[in-house]
């Protein structure tokens, strides 16, 4: 199984693994990534057969050209045996629900020792996000962290439509960039299906502030986060034109220079660089 950069993956789209329709169009629907369920989308009676159809289903989906991933169930009497199933199957990641110590990631790269997967742990509580510089430095196998903006307006018993999450957002893309991580999340609720042009504001706002990707919950959003996390002509134009202008700088002698009214140097070149290496 070829390695796969999280940080380059624009949308992962939760799949419930308990209904096979979903299963069948999965890969139809332009996610960079499919993200098998295993947690929420699955009553507690069928959480036993879900896991026994996830080998099959990963093996399907990734003969068929998805990048496969896995959310797993935090409770323990579910969560040894999902990662085990994990382990043997076609999936590049697994994610962690539910993590609010670097125990818990840890325990969890114990158990899938034989497996190449790398995990993504989700922070999804205040606790969490207290931990989160903690929860990125844990285990080697770590790639990513995801803000779980729903679970943790939950807890707080506030409703996420109305939630000032910038504060805790923030905390959870820092805390992944640092580590270069890739990192997922909105400062805002996920569920929105309905205003495309809200959700894509919240996704220009979670771009600002360094997340990578959004996790989708339909594909009405896929679309969009594929759209805003892509560089437009326009970016891509100006940032080739701002690397050439400052390769041609330095073979002069000017390590900074003007362009187009702005001030240009190693960091906005930097940037630039950052950009271009988003075009797929």
């Amino acid at each position: 199984m070829n390695p796969v950069n999280l940080q380059l993956l624009r949308s992962a789209l939760f799949v419930p693994l308990a209904d096979e329709r979903f299963l069948a169009k999965a890969h139809q629907r332009g996610a960079d990534a499919l993200l098998l369920d295993l947690e929420d989308s699955v009553p507690p009676a069928q959480k036993a057969a879900a896991r026994a159809r996830l080998p099959e289903a990963a093996r399907r989906l990734a003969a068929l050209g998805a990048t496969v991933m896995v959310r797993v169930n935090s409770a323990p009497e579910h969560l040894a045996e999902d990662l085990k199933a994990a382990a043997q199957s076609a999936v590049v990641a697994i994610f962690l629900p539910k993590v609010e110590s670097p125990e818990q990631v840890a325990a969890a790269e114990y158990l899938l020792e034989k497996s190449t997967a790398k995990l993504v742990a989700m922070l999804e509580s205040p606790a969490a996000v207290l931990e989160a510089t903690a929860i990125s430095r844990t285990a080697t196998r770590l790639a990513g962290l995801v803000f779980g903006s729903e679970d943790y307006c939950g807890l707080l018993g506030i409703d996420s439509s109305k939630a000032a999450l910038e504060w805790p957002a923030q905390m959870v893309a820092t805390a992944a960039r640092a580590r270069d991580l890739a990192a997922f999340g909105l400062p805002g609720p996920v569920s929105e299906i309905t205003n495309m042009e809200a959700f894509t504001k919240l996704l220009e706002k979670a771009q600002a502030m360094g997340f990578t990707g959004c996790t989708c919950i339909h594909p009405r959003q896929v679309e969009a986060a594929n759209r805003v996390y892509s560089p437009s002509t326009e970016e891509i134009t100006l940032a080739q034109e701002i690397v050439t202008a400052f390769e041609a700088a330095l073979r002069e002698g000017r390590g900074a220079f003007a362009l187009h009214g702005r001030m240009i140097d190693a960091p906005v070149v930097d940037q630039a660089r950052a950009t271009l290496a988003r075009i797929r």
